[in-house]
């Protein structure tokens, strides 16, 4: 799923709100402002790292599973020249449906 700048923006404004709600509700609850958990605390360097922090929060991306781990490395360890092979039966793959409607029946 992709996530367009309007989106992020929109994510963004969201989550501002929502820390303002914390803040504000914890004022609450015993007169004054709690600190923040060190690792709150932290914000992420560049734009990419801001950017996954917010799609982490907002649970739109997942880290990969050890199998999924497994396979990236199996993956990397092949020969370049296999890995062309599979690109390029890939790329040239007949199929009898339209891949969209493939991903749409799987969902």
């Amino acid at each position: 799923m992709a996530v367009t700048a309007t989106e992020l923006k929109q994510i963004q404004r969201e989550i501002a709100t929502l820390k303002k709600k914390v803040a504000r509700l914890e004022k609450r609850a015993n007169g004054k402002p709690r600190p923040l958990a060190p690792a709150a605390r932290t914000t992420p360097v560049s734009e990419r790292e801001r950017v996954r922090a917010m799609l982490r929060a907002a649970d739109l991306t997942a880290d990969l599973t050890p199998e999924e781990k497994a396979l990236a490395a199996e993956w990397r360890a092949l020969p370049l020249a296999k890995k062309r092979r599979v690109q390029e039966t890939l790329w040239n793959l007949k199929l009898a449906k339209p891949l969209s409607q493939i991903v749409i029946e799987n969902r």
